[in-house]
């Protein structure tokens, strides 16, 4: 592990955290975990990205789903969980010889606080900051800050303070990967009537959103103003989305596509479903200089 000395020292002040190894515990090389228990769940995050791997409400299943390929290595973008995408979603719109959705999740972020407020709530707050790495694919200097809420529910609060002399266009994603057992059985509701871009046609079309979503096949969708709360229903539970400062929602699932992705692989596309909620396309926040965005999310069982 390559953790620092005050991050072994904030470690140590709050009961229920530790930093372990993903060694062992799912493929690749190894990246450093910290791992969060208390009476109402327990969770682990992954420094690279602070990249929220798994969320268990006590008594409950894992809300996230992490493909049976993953790979946890150096550089690696995680398949699953909750990888940050920022500060650009999909593509970089100029250079596509960039790193799909940003370069944030591919990067070491610090641990810089915690505390545990009360019984069954434990904070954590994980920061990036600008680097020569970083300049070479996103000159502007920033900080980016996630603050990461562990008990019956989970809460993430990302702040993008952007720290150049110039306006600059930023998109962000919470890109969540639900664990659904079947994702032909869940439906999203909280997305009917909406108008969403189908970002798997060409051209890019826009359609109304006829009904509650439930996935047939390939589908890659950016629905718009967003309302506050989704959920998905599965026939063993409802997982609640709630996300009041963002206007976006993703939903993804690459179905049989995944057969040539390697980190998903062949028929696991079913076990997940992803509803990731930010702002992007038609609201991709201009940070002006010295301006902080934020984008909120909290994910629990009905």
């Amino acid at each position: 592990m390559s953790i620092s000395q005050a991050e072994q020292q904030i470690v140590a002040s709050v009961p229920g955290l530790a930093i372990v190894s993903s060694a062992g515990l799912y493929a690749g090389a190894g990246l450093d975990l910290l791992t969060i228990e208390n009476t109402a769940g327990r969770a682990s995050i992954a420094l690279q990205g602070a990249h929220v791997v798994s969320f268990v409400p006590t008594g409950e299943q894992d809300l996230m789903w992490i493909s049976p390929n993953a790979v946890f290595g150096a550089g690696e973008a995680i398949r699953g969980g909750i990888p940050l995408c920022l500060p650009w979603f999909g593509p970089h719109p100029e250079d596509e010889s960039k790193p799909k959705h940003g370069f944030a999740r591919n990067e070491i972020w610090s641990l810089v606080e915690a505390s545990q407020p009360e019984a069954g709530l434990t904070r954590v707050t994980l920061e990036l900051r600008d680097s020569p790495a970083s300049h070479a694919l996103w000159e502007h200097p920033f900080v980016y800050r996630l603050t990461v809420s562990v008990g019956k529910a989970l809460h993430l609060d990302l702040s993008i303070e952007h720290k150049g002399r110039t306006p600059q266009l930023h998109s962000v994603a919470l890109h969540t990967y639900f664990n659904v057992g079947d994702v032909t059985q869940a439906v999203i509701h909280g997305l009917e009537s909406l108008t969403y871009i189908d970002t798997a046609q060409a051209g890019l079309p826009r359609f109304t959103q006829q009904g509650a979503p439930q996935l047939t096949g390939p589908t890659d969708r950016i629905y718009l103003d967003v309302p506050p709360r989704q959920e998905i229903k599965t026939p063993s539970r409802t997982i609640v989305i709630e996300s009041a400062d963002t206007h976006c929602a993703v939903v993804w699932n690459a179905w049989h596509n995944a057969d040539k992705i390697a980190d998903i692989g062949p028929g696991n596309y079913v076990g997940y479903l992803c509803v990731e909620r930010g702002d992007m396309r038609d609201y991709s926040p201009v940070l002006q200089p010295g301006q902080t965005y934020r984008a909120s999310m909290t994910l629990s069982i009905a």
